[in-house]
C-alpha cells in the first residue's frame, strides 16, 4: 500500500529547492482536493472564441492542489491518463506540421513540381525555402502570448487550420510568385506552433519528465520517415486531375484540417479545464507540478515585461545561440535530404525511399537521448554529445561525399540523429531554466523566433551543387561546433549559479526564509531557492 504523498525533498539539480514548511494541528478537511472546485460549475465558460477562460477555475484548482493528499500510485495513474490523452493529439498534429518540410523536399526532386512552380535553378529553390521563415519569426512571440490568453486548443485550431488551407492551395497554385506567397502563408500559419507546444507541455509535466515527452511528440524524424514512405508511393500516382507531387500536399492538408477540429474539441487548454480528469485528478495533476515548478495559467508579468526579462537574461542568449547554430543543419537537411541522396547516384523515386532509414535510426537516437537525459536529469552533456555526433557526420560529408557513396549515406544517419535529438534536449532545458510561467512562454518563443531568423539564410549555405554541397556541409559542421561550445559555457554558468544560490540560501536567517514562503507563489529563476537543471 502506498503511503500518502508528501512534498519531496528537492535537492537534486533539476528541482526547486525546498523551503521551510509549516505543520498544522488542524485536520485537513480538503484531503480529497475537490472542495473549491465544487463551488463552481462543471467547466469554465467563455464569452466568445477569443476570450480567456475564467481564472476562477484555475484559482480553485491551485487551492485544492495545496490541500489534496494522494498516493504515489494515484499520481502515476493521473500521469498515465495525461500521457494517453494529451500526447496522442500533440504527436499527430506535429506529424502534419513537419510534413511541410518533407513534402516540399520530396516534391523538389520531381521535375513536374519544379516546372509547375518555375524553379529553374538552385537560387530560386533556396529562396523559396528561406522566405517561409519571415512570417514565422515575426509572429513567434506574439503567438505564444495569444496562446496563453485564449488557451491551447483554440490557438492550435487556428494554427493548424491556417497552414492546412495554405498546404491545400499548393495543389492548385502555379508559378514562382505563387510558390513564394504560399511559403510565406505557411510560415505565418506555423508561427508559434513549435514553441507553443513545448510551452503547453510544461503545464502538464515535471521538469525531469519533459525531454522524453517532447521527443515523443515533437521530433521531425517520425514525420520524416512517414513522409519518405508516402512520397515513395504517392509520386507514382497519377489521375486526370492530379500528379503524384500534388498528392503529397493533399495528405498534409486534409488530415491537418481534420486534426485542427480534433484539437479544438478534445485538447484541454490547461489542466484546470481538463474534462478527461475528475476534480480530484485535476487537483493531483496540479499538485505534482506545484511541487516542481508551479506553472501559472494566468496572471504574472505581461508579454512586454516577459520580453524585457528575457532579453536581459544571458541564459536566454546562450540558449538562442545553441539553437540557432544546430538549426542551420536542421533547416537544411530536412529540405535537402532527398536531393543529397539523389546526388549520390540514385533515382528520384529511390532517393525518396532511402530517406526513411536515416529518419528511423534518428528516431531511436532521439528517444534514447531524451530518455537518458530525463533519467540522469542532465541536459548539457547530452546536448554536447548530439552536437559531436552530427559534427562528425558533416565532416564525413564534407570530405568523403565524392569518394564513397556508403560513407556519405552513413554520415546522413549521424547528421539526422544528431540534429533532431537536439530539439527536445535544448527546448526542455530552456523550459527548465525560465521562470515564472509568463517568462517561460516568451522565452521559448524568443529562442525559436530569433534562431529561425538565422534559418532564413540557412538554405543559402547549400549554394554549391556542382561541388556536391561540400562547402555547405563544412559550414554546418562549424555551426555544430559553435553549438557544442555554447552548451558547454551555459552548463558551466548554470552550475556556478546553483552553487551561488545554495550559498545565498544558507546565509538567510530563519525569518528571511519564512518570508520567502509567505510570499510564495511561483518561484522565479532569480530566487535563491531555484535550482537550474544542468
Amino acid at each position: 500500500m502506498s503511503s500518502p504523498h508528501e512534498p519531496e525533498p528537492k535537492n537534486s539539480s533539476s528541482d526547486i529547492e525546498d523551503v521551510p514548511s509549516f505543520s498544522s494541528n488542524q485536520p485537513n478537511a480538503n484531503q480529497d482536493g475537490t472542495n473549491h472546485q465544487s463551488l463552481l460549475g462543471p467547466k469554465p465558460r467563455r464569452k466568445h472564441f477569443f476570450s480567456p477562460l475564467d481564472p476562477g477555475y484555475a484559482d480553485a484548482i491551485h487551492k485544492d492542489a495545496e490541500e489534496v493528499v494522494y498516493t504515489e500510485e494515484e499520481e502515476r495513474r493521473v500521469k498515465k491518463k495525461i500521457d494517453n490523452t494529451v500526447l496522442p493529439l500533440v504527436i499527430c498534429s506535429y506529424v502534419f506540421n513537419q510534413f511541410d518540410r518533407t513534402n516540399i523536399g520530396n516534391a523538389h526532386v520531381i521535375k513536374a513540381f519544379n516546372d509547375n512552380y518555375g524553379i529553374t535553378n538552385n537560387d530560386k529553390w533556396t529562396l523559396a525555402l528561406s522566405i517561409f521563415y519571415v512570417g514565422y519569426c515575426l509572429l513567434e512571440m506574439p503567438a505564444n502570448v495569444l496562446q496563453r490568453h485564449i488557451g491551447a486548443n483554440r490557438f492550435f485550431f487556428l494554427s493548424l487550420t491556417f497552414w492546412g488551407i495554405a498546404s491545400l492551395s499548393f495543389v492548385y497554385a502555379k508559378g514562382y510568385a505563387g510558390l513564394l506567397v504560399l511559403r510565406v502563408l505557411m510560415g505565418i500559419g506555423e508561427a508559434g506552433y513549435y514553441a507553443g507546444m513545448i510551452y503547453y507541455l510544461s503545464f502538464w509535466y515535471k521538469r525531469h519528465e519533459l525531454a522524453m515527452r517532447i521527443s515523443l511528440c515533437m521530433t521531425g524524424t517520425l514525420p520524416g520517415a512517414i513522409g519518405g514512405l508516402l512520397a515513395f508511393g504517392l509520386v507514382r500516382a497519377h489521375t486526370s486531375l492530379l500528379d503524384g507531387w500534388q498528392f503529397l500536399f493533399l495528405i498534409e492538408a486534409i488530415p491537418t484540417l481534420v486534426m485542427a477540429l480534433m484539437i479544438l474539441l478534445f485538447l484541454p487548454s490547461f489542466p484546470f479545464s481538463a474534462t478527461f480528469l475528475t476534480p480530484r485528478e485535476r487537483a493531483i495533476a496540479q499538485a505534482r507540478l506545484n511541487r516542481d515548478h508551479k506553472p501559472q495559467s494566468h496572471g504574472g508579468m505581461n508579454g512586454w515585461k516577459g520580453f524585457k526579462a528575457i532579453i536581459s537574461d544571458l541564459n536566454s542568449w546562450l540558449f538562442m545561440l545553441i539553437y540557432a547554430s544546430f538549426n542551420v543543419g536542421v533547416a537544411t537537411v530536412s529540405y535537402f535530404l532527398p536531393t543529397l541522396i539523389k546526388n549520390l547516384g540514385f533515382s528520384s523515386i529511390n532517393a525518396q525511399g532511402l530517406t526513411v532509414a536515416p529518419y528511423v535510426v534518428g528516431w531511436f537516437m532521439v528517444l534514447f537521448q531524451a530518455w537518458h537525459s530525463d533519467r540522469t536529469r542532465d541536459r548539457g552533456w547530452h546536448i554536447m554529445a548530439s552536437c559531436a555526433t552530427s559534427f562528425v557526420g558533416y565532416v564525413i560529408l564534407a570530405t568523403s561525399v565524392q569518394k564513397s557513396v556508403g560513407a556519405a549515406y552513413f554520415a546522413l544517419f549521424l547528421v539526422v540523429g544528431g540534429n533532431y535529438s537536439l530539439f527536445p534536449l535544448v527546448m526542455s532545458w530552456a523550459a527548465n531554466a525560465f521562470s515564472p510561467t509568463s517568462k517561460r512562454g516568451v522565452g521559448t518563443a524568443f529562442i525559436v523566433s530569433i534562431s529561425n531568423c538565422v534559418s532564413i539564410a540557412s538554405p543559402q549555405i547549400y549554394f554549391d551543387p556542382e561541388d556536391a554541397y561540400r562547402k555547405g556541409h563544412a559550414i554546418s559542421a562549424a555551426c555544430l561546433l559553435i553549438s557544442f561550445l555554447a552548451a558547454f559555457i551555459l552548463r558551466t554558468r548554470l552550475s556556478l549559479l546553483n552553487k551561488k544560490n545554495a550559498t545565498r540560501l544558507a546565509e538567510l536567517s530563519k525569518d528571511e526564509k519564512n518570508a520567502l514562503v509567505e510570499n510564495d507563489t511561483e518561484i522565479w529563476d532569480n530566487d535563491p531557492r531555484y535550482v537550474f537543471m544542468t
